[in-house]
């Protein structure tokens, strides 16, 4: 994970934002669909088209994955974890509301076995596009995490979120 600008300076309300880059799992791939500004909505807005990609080399190279385009679906649900196009999203695109659920059960199953959670206690917050946590310690001091997506642009530093 990586920082993103901007916390607060007091302790007692700090709020964190963090950027959480994504990838494409083995056998997809993601291309930024860029919207189109009309008058009514003058903002562009992006979208994350998740596409299949054959694995069928990668599988005869000893690598235990089954091709989700070439592979029939009764094989591949028998032997392997859905496709993402399955689980996170909603068409061909990628559900910020899917993802964000997603993300917010994993935090809460890892932090369930962490040491720390004796001593604080993490509460997911009501947020669609972004994963949004609060930790409050037992001397009731809180602070606050925003977990926002970001894809990696080519081979730039730069992250569309």
């Amino acid at each position: 994970m990586s920082t993103l600008g901007g916390w607060s300076g007091c302790e007692e309300d700090a709020i964190y934002r963090l950027l959480v880059p994504l990838k494409p799992p083995r056998g997809h791939a993601f291309h930024v669909d860029m919207g189109t500004s009309t008058k009514d909505t003058p903002e562009r807005k992006a979208s994350l088209r998740v596409e299949l990609q054959c694995t069928c080399m990668r599988e005869q190279l000893a690598e235990d994955m089954l091709c989700f385009l070439h592979h029939p679906e009764k094989e591949l649900r028998e032997r392997q974890a859905p496709s993402l196009l399955g689980t996170l999203c909603t068409g061909p695109y990628l559900d910020t509301d899917k993802t964000s659920c997603w993300l917010q059960i994993v935090l809460k199953r890892a932090w369930a076995v962490m040491p720390q959670s004796t001593h604080c206690c993490l509460t997911v917050l009501p947020s669609g596009h972004s994963c949004n946590l609060r930790l409050t310690h037992a001397s009731g001091s809180t602070i606050r995490i925003e977990m926002l997506f970001g894809v990696k642009q080519g081979n730039s530093y730069i992250f569309l979120s």
